[in-house]
């Protein structure tokens, strides 16, 4: 019975196997290496299939232009994962290897450094680029906006590295109005709560295919419960940008919220200059400007103290009546920085942009006074803002002078910097379709919330009615996703061009070339106007700046053709021979030139093609007389010597 009992008792505890420590470690690095395995794999996997798509900052340059790269109009999905429609950073190219002779600046910030509700053309790096251009004629100066709306000093600090590895000489900083609420902010639609390491640790992860699939699932996720549950929609198109990045509404002045947006804008914005520092790149910063004067304050909550926006602006509003106007500017300043909803950056950022520029020995832009000696009795308002804080034209050009003033006596690019007036580039290349289009944009934004209750659905688009051709035109923006602010610039010189309104054509064409220089088509357009109008001088010049971007047919014909009727041989035939040469008009040109500059053998081999492309053409009746006037001068023989000879 005993031996039964141990007999069962061994089969039911057999003896464990003995793993050699070899085994055992295998099996550990095994077990360990495993979900590292899966994870590269998958990795692999999404990156050759280009999920998520190229994200990186800088992007080759379209075809045609290799030589060039510009910005990633996708970029912004990075911070903008659960919207279709994301900001797009304005057209540009910049040079793939920087020239020896060049400047090059980048400029960051939010809407307003964007130019928002302009093209590009009225945006003040865009000014400032002619502006530095005009002065230094013999550099390279490169101003590449990098700005987008919607964005706060998180954004900005993620790119810089990628902005320093493009080689910049200078890096221009205005922001902080969208630090709240901006993507990522304390305050924003789409933040990861206020720890700022945890956030800046989010973006160094989405470099990676494996965490962009994960985010955009739980972003999938979020938006399905939002829609199931609450009837939102975070990508409802109907609603503006600026509705849509708002979480938290209500940001007391002094709150816990208030100072924790305060705090990452000053960590943000010295992280970015200590990196540029470290690399000898020069930083400039400026100072904020906002509509203190006509623009009430959108949300008024009373401290322990009984302060509140609306007592600070009434009080201004008084003051201001009875002439006491530095009292009234102190009290709006007051009533911007207790306006709970955080779309105007308060004093105490530029205090911080101050306290920076001191810290680094960095130029600081001092904005505020520029713009208070441009406004009435000193207080900011409708004179240079289109609504609570984007400048009109004449507020844009402002900021760019006062940049290059600033560049200026801080001695940048040069000690020296001539007499250049930049008040010559003020309305350049605008039009008024510009003013337009940028006064639609803003009665589209001021239709919804916060100028009014979000309860109140924004009906600009449905109810608006154009009163004449241009907001006719402009409108088509609003309409159809197709057209844009370009498209319709377009549209309205094809439109003076049928017209035979010449002048006007030619004035769209250029708000074009100066919204986008690399076009080369633009040049074309505006170049055949001044063509039909005679002005070949102007034609000329215009063309040849548009071979800096990009060799192209049209350019080399007009440009040669031109030498030619001012008599410059030698230049004619250098644009001509870089035309196109099936082109018959070409041929007789370039044959003409080369008879012409005494070059006989050459004019003789372009005669014989213009006779094999186009033997019939008027062209070969007046080059026969040219030929024949040309062998006679080669011969050295007399017209009536040929006479008298036959």
């Amino acid at each position: 019975m005993k031996d039964k009992r141990k007999k069962k008792k061994a089969v039911i505890n057999p003896p464990k196997p003995n793993l050699s420590t070899a085994k055992k470690r295998i099996f550990w690095i095994a077990t360990i290496s495993l979900p590292f395995l899966i994870f590269s794999i998958l990795e692999i996997s999404l990156r050759i299939f280009n999920y998520g798509g190229n994200l990186d900052l800088f992007i080759d340059g379209p075809p045609g232009y290799e030589n060039y790269i510009r910005c990633n109009p996708e970029f912004a999905h990075r911070y903008f994962y659960t919207q279709s429609n994301v900001p797009t950073p304005p057209l540009q190219l910049f040079n793939k290897l920087k020239p020896k002779n060049g400047y090059r600046i980048f400029v960051l910030g939010e809407s307003s450094a964007a130019g928002f509700p302009y093209s590009n053309n009225a945006s003040f790096p865009n000014i400032l680029q002619r502006g530095l251009s005009n002065t230094f004629p013999q550099k390279n100066i490169e101003v590449i906006n990098v700005s987008i709306a919607a964005i706060n000093s998180y954004t900005l600090l993620d790119l810089v590295d990628e902005i320093i590895e493009q080689s910049p000489d200078a890096i221009l900083i205005y922001t902080g109005h969208n630090e709240y609420y901006g993507a990522l902010g304390v305050g924003s639609a789409q933040s990861l709560g206020n720890w700022r390491w945890l956030i800046n640790s989010y973006l160094k992860l989405q470099y990676f295919k494996t965490f962009i699939l994960l985010r955009n699932f739980l972003g999938w996720a979020k938006t399905q419960f939002s829609n199931l549950f609450y009837k939102e929609n975070e990508s409802d198109p109907s609603a503006t940008l600026m509705e849509r990045i708002v979480a938290e509404q209500t940001i007391p002045y002094g709150s816990n919220l208030y100072e924790k947006g305060k705090k990452q804008f000053e960590e943000n914005i010295e992280a970015i200059i200590q990196k540029a520092v470290d690399k000898d790149i020069k930083v400039v910063l400026s100072e904020l400007v906002s509509n203190l004067h006509d623009q009430e304050p959108f949300i008024s909550v009373k401290d322990k103290d009984g302060n509140s926006a609306e007592l600070f602006f009434n009080l201004a509003r008084s003051q201001e009546a009875n002439g006491k106007f530095e009292k009234a500017k102190e009290n709006y300043y007051k009533a911007k920085d207790y306006d709970a909803l955080r779309f105007r950056a308060p004093e105490d950022f530029n205090a911080v942009i101050k306290n920076l520029g001191d810290k680094y020995s960095l130029p600081v832009v001092l904005l505020k006074l520029y713009f208070e000696n441009e406004s009435p009795n000193g207080l900011i308002g409708k004179e240079l803002m289109l609504e609570h804080l984007h400048p009109n034209k004449d507020g844009y050009f402002l900021i760019a002078k006062d940049f290059y003033d600033t560049m200026k006596k801080n001695k940048m690019i040069s000690a020296e910097w001539g007499e250049y007036d930049i008040n010559k580039e003020k309305n350049y290349g605008i039009t008024e379709l510009d003013s337009i289009y940028a006064d639609l944009e803003i009665r589209h934004l001021k239709g919804g919330w916060p100028f009014h209750p979000k309860s109140v659905p924004n009906r600009f688009i449905q109810t608006f009615s154009p009163a004449n051709r241009l907001e006719e035109i402009a409108f088509k923006v609003f309409q159809n996703k197709h057209y844009n602010l370009l498209s319709i610039h377009m549209e309205l010189g094809e439109y003076y061009e049928r017209q035979s309104n010449f002048d006007k054509a030619f004035a769209e064409y250029n708000a074009l070339i100066t919204s986008i220089p690399y076009e080369v088509d633009f040049y074309e357009k505006a170049a055949k106007v001044l063509i039909k109008k005679e002005e070949y001088g102007r034609a000329s010049q215009l063309l040849k700046r548009s071979l800096k971007y990009k060799e192209n047919p049209f350019a080399n014909k007009w440009v040669g053709q031109i030498a030619l009727m001012n008599n410059n041989y030698k230049e004619a035939i250098s644009y001509l021979s870089k035309a196109d040469l099936l082109d018959p008009q070409v041929v007789f040109n370039l044959s003409r030139a080369f008879y012409l500059d005494n070059q006989w053998d050459k004019g003789e081999e372009y005669f014989n093609r213009l006779q094999d492309l186009s033997p019939n053409s008027k062209y070969m009746v007046y080059l026969n007389k040219l030929r024949t006037l040309s062998m006679m001068k080669k011969n050295k023989v007399k017209p009536n010597q040929r006479t008298e000879q036959n």
